[in-house]
């Protein structure tokens, strides 16, 4: 199994010495599939304005499923509705893996570009008789803030004010796609 990666340069690497948040901000951003073939979660103690379907905390996101027959099917609907939707965003990654399809974009924002990521398979439903448990692709993402611009001299990160989550939101709207699970109650802010 091969695994893509993408580094995105955020600023210079940190020299070495003591790490605080500002400095960790710096590094490079990692971007493309796991080795294990799936969406990285968001890092919150280096860019809190993130959401990943991969995250355990609160930048969790729940995952999509798209009505089509195929992964690949799914990815071509995907950049048609975002290229259509959304004219400032820019496709800059688009890959097919042997477990699914990735695809990358960057949009601007008010701390430069913003990377959204998604990563869709074909696999198959864990069928619990639930009004959720449909077919189609599993589609999972992440999207962050290019950049973290933090308040001095008390290292606090300046809060995009849930930008990335209304962005997904959005784009599932757009595309007609439904959250998994989303008969569950707390589905219902997503």
């Amino acid at each position: 199994m091969s695994a893509a990666l993408v580094l995105l340069p955020a600023g210079p690497a940190l020299a070495g010495g003591d790490s605080n948040p500002y400095e960790d901000s710096k590094k490079t951003i990692m971007l493309g599939v796991t080795q294990q073939g799936t969406i990285r979660a968001c890092q919150g103690n280096v860019n809190p304005n993130c959401v990943s379907t991969a995250s355990t905390n609160e930048l969790y996101t729940p995952a999509w499923r798209a009505p089509t027959r195929t992964a690949k099917e799914a990815a071509e609907v995907l950049e048609r509705t975002v290229l259509a939707r959304f004219p400032e965003w820019e496709l800059v990654r688009s890959e097919e893996f042997e477990f699914g399809q990735y695809r990358a974009f960057t949009a601007p924002s008010l701390f430069g570009k913003d990377v959204m990521e998604f990563l869709i398979k074909d696999e198959s439903v864990n069928n619990r008789n639930w009004e959720g448990d449909r077919d189609g692709p599993f589609v999972t993402y992440r999207s962050l803030a290019g950049s973290v611009k933090y308040i001095w001299p008390i290292q606090q990160p300046v809060s995009d004010l849930g930008a990335q989550k209304a962005r997904m939101a959005e784009l599932r709207e757009a595309l007609g796609w439904r959250v998994i699970g989303c008969e569950l109650i707390e589905c219902y802010d997503y």
